[in-house]
């Protein structure tokens, strides 16, 4: 796949990738100071790895309003969304 963070934004917060309906078919969920995500599209799963740029302690924010940063989206689609998971994993 062509341009894959493309799709992804550079910058964002869980609670925007969850509007954007990464969650629907997928999920975005907090590993830590890392956040994976797996969203679907009609051709198969895709993922992305992003990582907090703020903290809820030094904001006051929830940890879905904290500021996020794009750290590496999947190049290629995957068959489900465990897959898609595995690859985000791997990349922790």
């Amino acid at each position: 796949m062509k341009n894959a963070e493309a799709r992804w934004p550079k910058e964002s917060t869980m609670e925007k990738l969850e509007e954007m309906r990464f969650s629907t078919c997928g999920a975005v969920l907090r590993y830590g100071a890392q956040i994976l995500v797996v969203g679907r599209e009609f051709r198969g799963f895709h993922a992305a790895v992003y990582e907090m740029v703020e903290t809820p302690e030094e904001t006051g924010f929830a940890d879905i309003e904290c500021r996020l940063n794009l750290v590496e989206a999947a190049t290629e689609l995957f068959e489900d969304g465990g897959h898609a998971m595995a690859w985000c994993m791997k990349r922790i």
